[in-house]
């Protein structure tokens, strides 16, 4: 066996980030039951790192900020895809601290889109819609964060939703509607008063999908998992788990 063919067969592997907030960071705590990180790298076991860089209570406006102080150099490492995940707290009402808005919010995305970084690593990006609250279960959230009114409401995740399929359709970025994938679970129609909303009954499906209103449980991580590996079968069929080559051989194909 050549040098040359030992090399490729020993590289270092690729990454798979995953940046966004709180929703993001919580994806790899196995604890809840399903975990949308671990089940990502179990996919792509032996095929590319999936590195978590969720960061808690992140709006765009933070992201931005940090972008360039975590992404790695294509000297350091070559990143094959990144999923970017905001718009939960940028969706808080207007007042709110952690407020950004929507238009900020989507030019903020575009900024990290378009950063000279991602540019010099040019990978496949996934650009993920904030799913929907439940104002119902978001009572008990805002009330033991201390806030005397409604930190969000369905209507404010559903504009921001928006606003992120709108960037993905302008830049022409894949986009993980996650949005519409709940809204779908918990049998939502258009022209239906909005599930989540104090408009239309509690929806024991989309609680069943969020832990509190806001973050998810395992069957929302599910839906999040699908559809991203939907997105990926899509755009990218190469890049599926099962087209991709271990980056180490097996056990019967290495050096001995």
């Amino acid at each position: 066996m050549g040098s040359q063919t030992q090399d490729d067969m020993f590289k270092p592997y690729d990454q798979f980030i995953l940046f966004g907030d709180s929703i993001t960071q919580m994806a790899c705590n196995q604890e809840l039951g399903f975990a949308f990180h671990a089940a990502l790298q179990e996919s792509y076991s032996r095929r590319l790192d999936v590195v978590n860089r969720g960061l808690a209570g992140y709006t765009t406006a933070h992201a931005i900020k940090v972008f360039d102080k975590f992404f790695p150099s294509p000297e350091t490492a070559t990143v094959r895809f990144m999923t970017i995940f905001f718009g939960a707290n940028d969706a808080c009402v207007p007042g709110h601290s952690q407020h950004v808005p929507v238009e900020i919010y989507k030019q903020n995305l575009k900024t990290i889109i378009q950063h000279p970084a991602t540019r010099a690593q040019n990978p496949r990006i996934i650009l993920m819609s904030p799913p929907p609250i439940n104002e119902y279960q978001l009572e008990s959230f805002d009330a033991a964060k201390e806030s005397p009114h409604p930190s969000r409401t369905a209507s404010g995740a559903r504009q921001y939703a928006d606003a992120a399929r709108e960037v993905g359709a302008e830049l022409n970025v894949p986009v993980a509607d996650l949005w519409s994938a709940f809204m779908k679970a918990a049998g939502w129609k258009e022209g239906q008063a909005l599930v989540g909303s104090r408009d239309a009954p509690n929806s024991e499906t989309l609680s069943g999908l969020l832990t509190d209103g806001l973050h998810l449980a395992p069957a929302g991580y599910r839906i999040v998992y699908d559809e991203v590996m939907k997105v990926i079968e899509t755009n990218w069929p190469d890049q599926m788990p099962d087209n991709l080559p271990m980056v180490f051989p097996s056990w019967v194909d290495a050096p001995k």
